[in-house]
């Protein structure tokens, strides 16, 4: 009886081993599969009269997500990538004219911001401007809008933010500072353009 019991002890001790060996390696197995979004600042992206915008692979933009930052040679654009809701800061750079209303041009990523929940063109939009002159670069989150004949007004947002072009940075900015208009018929007849490209 007592062989027994000493047997039946190994036996539990086995498996306990067993299991938590299993264990480990289903954790260890698991963690490598835990996605992590890619960043892209420092990045280039090329924009070419033949082929357009050359975006990364899963990202998408829109020609109303984009603000070009009339001062300097930046722009602020909102980004999907991979389901990611992105806003970047770029510096633009003309590579080659090719012609009077043609060029290639480089932009590069300075600063990109997350913006889980968010949707771009509707919750988040860059069609705001400032009060003052620094107020350059503007990206409104969380936004609500209101009907105002052809054209959404801003009734409130969450939160917003605005391109530092001395740190190169996108930085959090009071709401009381800008105001926001989209133009549905406007950004309808754009996307109808972009796709027929």
């Amino acid at each position: 009886m007592v062989a027994h019991r000493s047997g039946l002890a190994r036996i539990l001790a086995g498996a306990v081993f067993c299991l938590a060996l299993v264990a480990a390696l289903s954790a260890a197995r698991a963690a490598p599969m835990v996605k992590s979004v890619e960043r892209y600042m420092g990045r280039p992206i090329y924009s070419e009269p033949a082929t357009g915008l050359q975006l990364p692979p899963g990202c998408a933009i829109e020609p109303t997500w984009r603000a070009r930052i009339t001062t300097s040679d930046n722009e602020v654009w909102l980004v999907t990538c991979g389901g990611v809701v992105r806003a970047w800061l770029l510096r633009r750079a003309v590579l080659e004219v090719l012609a009077a209303n043609s060029a290639r041009v480089r932009f590069q990523v300075l600063d990109e911001q997350l913006l889980p929940g968010e949707i771009v063109g509707d919750t988040a939009s860059v069609q705001c401007a400032g009060n003052a002159d620094d107020e350059v670069g503007l990206v409104v989150l969380g936004a609500k809008w209101r009907a105002v004949g052809t054209e959404l007004r801003l009734v409130s947002a969450q939160g917003a933010l605005r391109a530092d072009l001395a740190r190169q940075k996108l930085v959090s900015t009071p709401l009381a500072r800008m105001e926001c208009t989209r133009y549905p018929e406007r950004e309808a007849m754009m996307r109808r353009l972009q796709n027929a490209r």
